[in-house]
């Protein structure tokens, strides 16, 4: 009587599903691997290539973009603000967090930059209003694959070298110097094909963001 009850109760917690949690993951990269790991497109890309602006996350093609030089590599903004924006403080638009074999790259904008943002290219009317109450920055997170036969990472031109995380959550966490965190969930844009959310971010000049990434569960029978 007893073997038959202990496994039941082996199966019974067997069956739960099982949810795979990745590690916290630092985005406060270190300044060598910040540079290294930066949103590099390597030389420069032919007129109707497409790549990512380095602000917004949006996709076009370089034609209709502005690029910047920085560090010998070339960057591509939807307009000229934002080219101004990334001159002032290049670093804080080239965070990127290594998971596994895949890399993310973070955009972080204060919720006046996302409305100026959305109004340079003509969707101010999309942003929702009690989406922002109350917030402060907005974020967006882009996974891509590293390129084939390694070699150190590069952030891609071409869209076939970014991930589709299907099921997968996201949620960001940020805390200050005096441990006061605040988290969101981060939702996937289909027209932005990012991950993004709004956020109060607690007080002070220094913080560490961590990225929160969870896979669907996996049901299993037993």
């Amino acid at each position: 009587m007893k073997m038959k009850l202990t496994r039941r109760i082996a199966a019974s917690v067997l069956a739960i599903p099982a949810v795979l949690l990745f590690s916290i993951f630092s985005l406060k990269a270190e300044d060598g691997h910040k540079k290294h790991e930066a949103h590099h497109h390597g030389e420069h890309t032919a007129v109707n290539d497409k790549v990512r602006c380095t602000i917004d996350g949006m996709m076009m093609k370089t034609s209709a973009m502005i690029e910047v030089e920085q560090d010998g590599k070339a960057y591509y903004f939807c307009n000229d603000a934002q080219a101004k924006m990334f001159k002032a403080n290049p670093d804080r638009f080239l965070q990127t967090i290594p998971l596994g074999n895949l890399t993310f790259k973070l955009n972080v904008l204060t919720l006046d930059e996302y409305k100026e943002m959305m109004s340079h290219m003509g969707m101010a009317g999309m942003i929702k209003t009690d989406e922002i109450k109350g917030k402060t920055h907005y974020f967006s997170v882009v996974g891509y694959q590293p390129p084939q036969g390694g070699g150190g990472y590069h952030l891609p031109t071409q869209e076939r070298e970014e991930i589709a995380l299907g099921d997968v959550k996201l949620a960001l966490q940020v805390t200050n110097t005096e441990g006061e965190t605040r988290m969101a969930l981060l939702k996937y844009s289909k027209m932005m094909r990012t991950y993004e959310g709004f956020i109060v971010v607690p007080k002070g000049e220094k913080h560490e963001v961590r990225l929160r990434v969870t896979s669907p569960a996996a049901k299993i029978s037993l």
